[in-house]
């Protein structure tokens, strides 16, 4: 869509979503329209980013916001059937299906152009309908190639459907050869192929022909002594040959190994600290030896850092940082279409159950489902000065709400509220079995151990608190719950105004600032929330990204989800 001489800022939200990095393309683009005026190629890549992430209602909303389903533009309009296509992925009813097969069959008779027949095509066949999407493909396949990407991934995609494996593989082998840099579109073709093979039978190896690279999460040891790293780095090379992405820490010893491993390679790394980079260095690095800090300085310079937190308090600190990097490890991989395993420079020996370390890191993400690749290190492990002592905070999910407008009700409303909704709030509530709970208004405040549970509760509130039921007792149809969920670190503390025993914490603070800010009716979740639900080894619910967001009383602006349920394991979608 872009002219040849496309704007700075369009040219890097264009480079982050080539490289599958969506939703800092989806902030760069926002970014640049609100800096540089209205744009329909920012539009476009704004919405589409969100879509390829798989954040299907954020970008509902966005294109309804802007009118993009009824642009004369044949790239804008389509936009919408493309979100009404993913809908029909993730819920597989016909219905679903047989709507976007209809929007996409108005584009292809409007515009002519081939990926709307295509995608007419794909749609009838999900809806069941093989006739069609075989009469729509045989057009599609007659079509002129223009020489480019979509062009050749297009009769791919027809020669599958019409049941010639051999011309899908030569037009896949040239979409592959035209694609360059960009991962982006191998990764919507590879998902679409798949569930079109699984559906018509046929092999659905074929989508390997795209090659994406492996996303990992990586870890290691800090040393205890220097220790000759020749065979090391000759290991590593080994080890990373396919690998694109890299998220880990930069400890002194095996984190530091593997990113200047990663960084020769021109793998894009991105390190994740638990706070800010002068304070890690001094507890992280320069214990094992002086040369790690230079060799840290280095790394530094050419990776994407995120920090988590502003202080070190603790060993939950490690815990917490190391999970954020192997959720966005994860989470981009599941944007991607890549595969992601962990690369660990280990020993094997460590407490699996601690809150942090090589172990831990390695036991949770084998929970998740993940597959670890383990390198012996060339150092000794820097032994502890004592046994670990356990972390005064717990790691827990809070869970804060409120509903809007509940100041204008009278006398007589209130009281049908707490008959009412209060009464059904409760009931979830102590079905959810929080760890904690506290209440004030129609302000509720829950803590859990387990993310999954949090935001199963959440959901049972949205759902308990409907504009009918609320209709029921007379109340406003706009009181419906603003839901919003955090993950960290949790002290255990005692209220002695109350009397009972509480939490506080960052997390805590931060949920009741992302409240106000939530539509009602709606759960948004932190990154450090929508992580560990991307370290459910089977989630029940999908953090969708809702984009950069300011947050209520000037607590700043953070990257947030919105959340749903999934009525059935996710599908492959394009």
């Amino acid at each position: 869509m872009s002219p040849p001489s496309s704007p700075p800022s369009l040219a890097r939200a264009q480079e982050l979503q080539s490289q599958g990095l969506y939703l800092s393309a989806h902030d760069a683009a926002m970014a640049a329209l609100a800096g540089d005026g209205d744009s329909a190629e920012l539009r476009h890549l704004a919405v589409l980013s969100l879509a390829r992430a798989g954040a299907t209602s954020s970008a509902l909303r966005l294109d309804a916001q802007w009118g993009l389903r009824h642009a004369e533009d044949a790239e804008l309009s389509g936009l919408y059937p493309r979100l009404l296509k993913d809908i029909a992925l993730g819920t597989r009813r016909p219905a679903d299906a047989e709507a976007a097969a209809a929007a996409y069959a108005a584009l292809w008779h409007r515009h002519r152009d081939g990926w709307h027949g295509i995608n007419a095509a794909a749609m009838a066949l999900l809806a069941g309908d093989r006739a069609a999407a075989a009469a729509i493909a045989g057009v599609v396949a007659a079509l002129p190639d223009r020489g480019d990407y979509w062009s050749a991934a297009t009769r791919a995609e027809a020669a599958l459907l019409l049941g010639d494996a051999a011309a899908a593989a030569a037009w896949l082998r040239h979409a592959d050869a035209r694609a360059g840099a960009d991962l982006s579109c191998r990764a919507t073709t590879r998902r679409q192929l798949r569930w079109e093979a699984a559906l018509l039978g046929a092999d659905a190896a074929l989508a390997d022909l795209l090659a994406i690279p492996d996303t990992i999460h990586f870890c290691g040891l800090i040393p205890d002594a220097p220790a000759d790293e020749a065979a090391l780095r000759a290991e590593l090379d080994r080890a990373l040959a396919g690998v694109g992405f890299a998220f880990g820490s930069l400890a002194a010893g095996g984190d530091i190994a593997v990113a200047e491993a990663a960084l020769a390679r021109g793998i894009a790394v991105t390190v994740i600290l638990p706070f800010p980079a002068d304070l890690f260095v001094e507890r992280s690095v320069r214990p094992a030896g002086e040369h790690w800090v230079a060799r840290f300085a280095h790394c530094l310079r050419r990776v994407r850092v995120e920090v988590v937190d502003a202080a070190p308090r603790d060993d939950l600190d490690y815990g917490l940082a190391s999970r954020r990097a192997m959720g966005l490890a994860r989470l981009h991989a599941g944007g991607l279409d890549s595969a992601a395993w962990q690369l660990a420079l280990w020993d094997g020996d460590g407490d699996a159950a601690s809150v942090a370390g090589t172990a831990a890191d390695v036991a949770g993400w084998r929970r998740a489902g993940g597959a670890t690749r383990v390198l012996p290190t060339p150092w000794r492990r820097k032994p502890r000065a004592g046994p670990a002592a356990p972390p005064p905070r717990i790691a827990g999910a809070v869970l804060f709400g409120d509903l809007p407008r509940f100041g204008t009700l009278d006398d007589d409303a209130l009281a049908a509220f707490y008959a009412g909704p209060m009464a059904a709030m409760g009931r979830v509530v102590d079905a959810a079995a929080p760890r904690y709970r506290n209440a004030w208004g129609d302000a509720i405040q829950l803590v859990f151990e387990a993310p999954a549970a949090a935001a199963a509760c959440a959901l049972a509130l949205r759902d308990a608190i409907t504009p009918e039921a609320l209709a029921r007792f007379g109340l406003p149809r706009e009181l419906v719950p603003r839901l919003a969920l955090d993950y960290g670190g949790l002290h255990p503390v005692f209220d002695a105004v109350q009397g009972v025993a509480k939490f506080a914490g960052r997390a805590m603070t931060r949920a009741a600032r992302i409240e106000p800010i939530t539509p009602p009716g709606m759960i948004y979740a932190t990154e450090a929330f929508a992580c560990e639900i991307a370290l459910l080894a089977a989630p029940r619910v999908a953090c969708d990204y809702a984009g950069i967001v300011p947050t209520a009383k000037g607590f700043g602006t953070l990257p947030l989800y919105a959340v749903r349920p999934l009525a059935a394991p996710p599908a492959n979608s394009a």
